[in-house]
């Protein structure tokens, strides 16, 4: 037997009060045939039994009544089946794919052919995500190499490579320049921490024409 959550506060809503007393008892079985992903098999005959003869219900008047000012029933599969989006919004809120539940949901709603699959805030969270993301690598990229900023970030292999063409340096060994300083926590020989790695390579390059072992002894 599966569990689902209940409105409380729907008999409130100008909505369910306006539907006869057929078609609030119909709304209601509805939410509880229908299956996880909120799609029912339409079946009338089925629902009258369950309503009992003295509700009677159509589809045609379900439908007049249902969809009124908004659109809270849509007809998959030729009509043989309903969508309550509603149902969605309420059970699960915004559908997450990473979501074990939430992406059986959208695999069956994506074979019923529905859309969207989620609500319009999700496409803005989404939105406003990326966002979020880009700004961070602006931010990562703005920390690289600038000596004014506070926080020190590590250059990657491109980011040595790429400067050291920039600079006509290309006798300097990347990957141990990275290697080096990581093994050393990227700290001087005073112990203080770099804020700006590109100096560090204007520095070996100055002293490009002595021995490596030489121009460490000035970092040690």
């Amino acid at each position: 037997m599966s569990k689902r959550f209940t409105d409380t506060n729907k008999y409130k809503k100008p909505f369910f009060r306006s539907l006869p007393g057929a078609y609030k008892l119909l709304w209601d079985y509805l939410y509880h045939e229908c299956d996880h992903a909120g799609i029912w098999i339409k079946d009338f005959e089925i629902a009258q039994i369950y309503l009992g003869k003295d509700m009677p219900v159509t589809e045609e008047k379900a439908l007049q009544y249902f969809n009124e000012n908004q659109q809270r029933i849509i007809p998959v599969d030729s009509g043989k089946k309903w969508f309550l989006p509603s149902f969605i919004e309420f059970q699960y809120g915004d559908l997450n794919p990473n979501n074990r539940t939430h992406s059986s949901v959208i695999s069956i709603l994506q074979r019923e052919g529905v859309k969207p699959l989620a609500s319009p805030l999700q496409g803005r969270k989404d939105k406003d995500t990326d966002k979020d993301k880009d700004k961070d690598k602006d931010k990562e990229s703005h920390l690289r190499g600038n000596p004014h900023s506070k926080i020190f970030t590590p250059p990657t292999f491109d980011d040595v490579t790429a400067y050291c063409a920039e600079i006509d340096f290309p006798g300097l060994d990347a990957r141990y320049f990275i290697d080096r300083n990581t093994a050393l926590g990227w700290v001087d020989k005073n112990g203080n921490k770099y804020r700006d790695w590109k100096a560090m390579i204007r520095t070996w390059k100055k002293y490009d024409t002595k021995k490596t072992s030489e121009i460490d002894k000035l970092f040690k």
